[in-house]
């Protein structure tokens, strides 16, 4: 329960103190005063967005601090959880500063905005003046029926399924595509794969060609030149190995008389061997030396062949070698694609059998619990002066079948609610046909038909405060008075901020606040100041006198108090 709640700083509040209390707390004041400030001030302390320009003018920062007390214990695990302490009572301060250094403490500490936003949840919920205008879109109602059901966990399991389902479908999905992609360009990777492998390019190949093309061009002169050193050498009558040779046999007679000549004999004769190896080396190569005129021409083809290659794939030879790999892996690719989506169907089929499965579960759970919704509602909108209503909770699917989305199973379109679309139907004039809520309801009757959806839904909930932002829009009378008990009968189990204009739902405040607005000096003051017994009447005399208060108005006034005191 919201024991107390200080502002300051905040819009046109210089500062603002509340000491609420259990039951039905009422804000009433003229309009533009400020009252929907206030609960926008709670609306911070919840997790709401915001931005420094709700900052007071000439201000530098504004803060909201919230205090709660008898936390019933699954609040207080979640805070134990968060690393908050597990306390009775919980403080909660927002500070938002004009530098962007905004601020969240939960008891002291400091707190993400996702942590506050989950924690504000379970404490207060806030039922804004326009909210009854989801009833005009369809495609609340289903989430309004799961919540009267308790079936927001089915409902989560159902996105989550549906999540797998859709993760499933696009991952099949993808895979036959790129399959699909692949097999188009089958043809091609197999051309590709096999001109190059039947050209049998080698790394290194084109350089070595090129070489022996050299080789073959001046084959006559290497080979002339070559045996011109054979005849220096060895072959002709003057060679030089001959010559060294005698002369070595008359270089060892006279080494014979002069030991010191036995080393120029040793350098000699070594000379001559390697003369020797010289002329065998220049032998072999003359003897391998081509004159072949073919020879030539099946090189130059050779090479013509690399060039095409490596023009067509705009590549030397060892990236021909590497697109070749490439092509034979993503021909290896294709085999294990089709390999693949028999798994990756398998998958899928699993995915939508149980999206399916959960998705039968909540229709039928919804479809039972929506009899008795229907109960509860035309009783409870009877009791807030709209007898004789009629209301229906219509059930619609989409038939068909199919693989994409929104997947349709069994005949039955799924998407990530389930297999049902909801809408509400009434009458709230007896022999009147059912139509569509969002075609014919008026503004008075949206607002009791959700404030009738929120007693039955919120009652049944573990969210200790409730706010009201002028739920009594479009309605006066004794139907105010109606929506006030009601009101009324909410707060006998949850504490209900209420802010209205109406005296009937004023007078049944178990605390009153008033918010008045006052310039000084120049400035806009908004104050909240808690009402005593007397001020109350005097306040619900306003309400219902307008600009001229009557003593006649001042007895009424103090009966409706008194009356429901």
């Amino acid at each position: 329960m919201l024991r107390e709640l200080r502002i300051k700083n905040f819009a046109v509040i210089d500062k603002a103190a509340l000491d609420l209390g259990p039951g039905l707390n009422v804000l009433t004041g003229e309009t533009g005063a400020g009252k929907t400030i206030v609960l926008n001030a709670l609306g911070l302390i919840s997790g709401g967005r915001v931005s420094s320009d709700i900052i007071r003018q000439g201000e530098d920062e504004a803060s909201v601090e919230a205090l709660f007390g008898a936390l019933p214990e699954a609040h207080r695990s979640k805070l134990l959880e968060g690393g908050y302490g597990n306390e009775d009572e919980l403080v909660i301060k927002r500070v938002v500063s004009r530098s962007g250094k905004n601020r969240i403490y939960l008891n002291g500490s400091l707190c993400p905005l996702g942590f506050l936003s989950e924690v504000g949840g379970y404490l207060i919920h806030i039922y804004g003046q326009h909210e009854h205008q989801a009833l005009l879109k369809p495609e609340t109602h289903l989430k309004l029926l799961d919540s009267y059901a308790g079936l927001e966990g089915k409902s989560e399991e159902m996105k989550e399924r549906y999540r797998a389902l859709s993760l499933a479908w696009d991952s099949l999905k993808q895979a036959k595509e790129m399959l699909e992609k692949r097999k188009r360009e089958e043809e091609l990777l197999r051309s590709q794969l096999q001109e190059i492998s039947q050209a049998r390019l080698q790394a290194g190949e084109e350089q070595e060609l090129k070489a022996r093309k050299n080789i073959l061009i001046h084959a006559e002169k290497l080979y002339q030149g070559c045996k011109e050193g054979e005849d220096l050498l060895y072959e002709g009558e003057d060679a030089l190995v001959g010559r060294l040779g005698r002369y070595v046999l008359r270089l060892r007679e006279l080494a014979n008389i002069d030991g010191g000549l036995n080393v120029a004999v040793e350098l000699l004769n070594s000379s001559s061997a390697q003369l020797q190896e010289a002329t065998a080396v220049l032998r072999r190569y003359t003897g391998k030396v081509q004159f072949e005129p073919g020879a030539l021409e099946q090189l130059e083809d050779r090479l013509a062949e690399i060039n095409r290659l490596k023009r067509k794939y705009n590549g030397a030879v060892e990236d021909i070698l590497k697109i070749q790999e490439k092509v034979a892996e993503e021909l290896k690719a294709l085999d294990r694609g089709e390999e693949e989506i028999p798994a990756l169907e398998q998958i899928f089929e699993g995915a939508r059998g149980s999206a399916w499965q959960i998705a039968e579960a909540l229709s039928m759970e919804r479809k039972r619990v929506s009899k008795k919704f229907k109960k509860e509602m035309e009783k409870e909108v009877e009791g807030l002066g709209m007898p004789g209503t009629i209301f229906e909770v219509r059930f619609l699917s989409e038939e068909g079948d199919g693989y994409e989305p929104p997947f349709l199973v069994g005949g039955k379109k799924v998407t990530e609610q389930g297999m049902d679309q909801v809408e509400f139907y009434f009458s709230p004039n007896p022999g009147e046909a059912v139509k569509p809520l969002a075609k014919i309801a008026s503004g008075g009757e949206l607002s009791r038909l959700m404030l009738a959806i929120k007693s039955l839904v919120l009652t049944q909930g573990d969210i200790p405060t409730l706010l009201f932002d002028e739920v009594d829009a479009g309605i006066g009378g004794k139907v105010a008075e109606i929506v006030g008990k009601k009101l009324k009968k909410v707060a006998a189990s949850h504490q209900v901020l209420c802010v209205t204009h109406l005296p009937q739902i004023a007078a049944l405040a178990d605390s009153h606040y008033v918010v008045r607005k006052e310039v000084a000096k120049g400035r806009t003051f908004t104050e909240v100041k808690k009402l005593n017994d007397k001020e109350r009447v005097e306040e619900v005399a306003r309400m219902l006198g307008g600009v001229k208060i009557t003593e006649k108005t001042k007895r009424h006034a103090e009966e409706m108090v008194k009356r429901q005191g």
